[in-house]
């Protein structure tokens, strides 16, 4: 695909027909139809869930120390079954169909939702959070989709898209799920999020189409095959040591942030709208960078855009400690929205270059498990962490995490440069 220019609208729209008809490309047309899918599934989801310690104290939870342990408690809900489940969830797409997962995935994301929406208490939310985890897996299925359907060559700029929708649907949630929550409550959200995520699978069962491959049931396929594939294949292993650490310290601060904001001096008449705008404004700059990085990431090694990514980010997280108040945390927010969109696509770009098409919704499911299980050791630590200490230790851990990645992976760049030289 070209380079992105200054051209007329309507030249521009022209040409995202052209995509969309040709059937030479039909790798295009799949990816922005699961793009604008997911867009919508990702609005729906960040205009809840950044608000949802917000909602813990609507659900009776008011002492603080209480509050924020159940914080992380909920937001750990979804990664229990998840990271179990994933991975089958992806043997079964190389198996019988990988759209046939992905719609799957969007409707289970409906449902849960909607059940959310109706919680009384605490244990339900976490119950329905838990079934969240069990019955979806959206953005895993769609990335096994874009993989096993896309050139080799373009995997970067694909992975780099699917990001930026990504990213796009957490601004523009956040900030619609701030003001909604400020003025009707977080309730009448949830309803939301699950009519957006039924357009989200009419959309893909209209418009995407899957190649046909002769699949075949084999005993020897399924999670064992894939965990061998992983051993056996250079660099799998770190890369997925990675993606669990990395994701582990970008969303380590996430069940507190509200609180945060609150203790810088945010309004509490506006806490969420605020909110929404600070988680926002990362997603912007996600969505502006994901795809240079993913570019980059296809003419050069992942490596260096990955060491600097995390370095940054890193000291960015840091210095959120030495803030005076709230509106000084913009500019950071800037910053990590630059770097977060170099960290997990460069992850993965380098896993799905490393994977057979045949294999593509099985690694990517491990791949998944392992970014699930970076956010469940993040979310549940960040519980206990900021319940015994205080919030700034969330945001010290963070960072620490982020530089144990960097290292991991600046130790990796050096071996592979020195055998090279030798």
């Amino acid at each position: 695909m070209e380079e992105i220019t200054f051209n007329p609208a309507f030249k521009r729209f022209n040409q995202l027909i052209e995509i969309i008809n040709s059937k030479n490309t039909n790798w295009k047309k799949n990816l922005i139809y699961l793009s604008l899918a997911q867009f919508i599934a990702m609005a729906g989801m960040s205009s809840c869930v950044p608000f949802l310690p917000l909602f813990i104290r609507d659900l009776g939870i008011t002492d603080m120390t209480e509050a924020k342990f159940w914080s992380g408690i909920i937001f750990s809900g979804p990664y229990f079954f998840s990271i179990i489940t994933v991975p089958i969830w992806g043997t079964l797409g190389d198996k019988y169909g990988r759209k046939l997962m992905v719609v799957r995935a969007i409707l289970g994301l409906a449902i849960s939702m909607v059940l959310m929406g109706f919680s009384q208490n605490v244990y339900q939310l976490f119950f329905f959070r838990v079934l969240q985890g069990a019955l979806s897996g959206y953005v895993a299925a769609s990335l096994a989709f874009v993989t096993a359907n896309t050139p080799k060559e373009r995997s970067g700029y694909a992975i780099g898209i699917l990001q930026s929708s990504q990213s796009a649907g957490t601004i523009v949630g956040p900030f619609i799920g701030g003001i909604i929550s400020d003025l009707f409550g977080l309730r009448i959200v949830f309803f939301l999020v699950g009519a957006l995520c039924l357009v989200s699978s009419f959309l893909i069962i209209k418009f995407v189409e899957e190649e046909s491959e002769n699949r075949t049931i084999k005993k020897s396929d399924g999670l064992l095959k894939n965990l061998k594939i992983v051993k056996n294949t250079k660099g799998l292993t770190t890369i997925l040591l990675l993606i669990i650490i990395s994701q582990a310290g970008i969303l380590f601060t996430q069940p507190i942030f509200p609180y945060f904001v609150e203790n810088l001096g945010a309004p509490i008449k506006y806490l969420s709208t605020i909110t929404g705008l600070l988680v926002g404004i990362v997603g912007i700059f996600t969505i502006i960078f994901a795809p240079i990085w993913g570019r980059r990431n296809d003419r050069k090694d992942y490596k260096k855009t990955l060491s600097v990514s995390l370095l940054v980010s890193g000291v960015v997280i840091l210095c959120h400690l030495f803030v005076p108040a709230y509106y000084y945390l913009f500019p950071l927010r800037i910053m990590l929205g630059v770097f977060f969109a170099g960290i997990l696509p460069s992850l993965f770009t380098a896993l799905s270059k490393r994977t057979d098409r045949e294999n593509a919704g099985g690694l990517m499911g491990l791949a998944s498990s392992a970014n699930l299980f970076g956010a469940l050791i993040s979310f549940l630590l960040c519980g206990f962490v900021s319940s015994t200490l205080n919030i700034e230790w969330c945001f010290i851990i963070s960072s620490l995490l982020l530089f144990i990645a960097f290292l991991i992976n600046f130790k990796s760049f050096f071996e592979n440069k020195l055998k090279i030289s030798l």
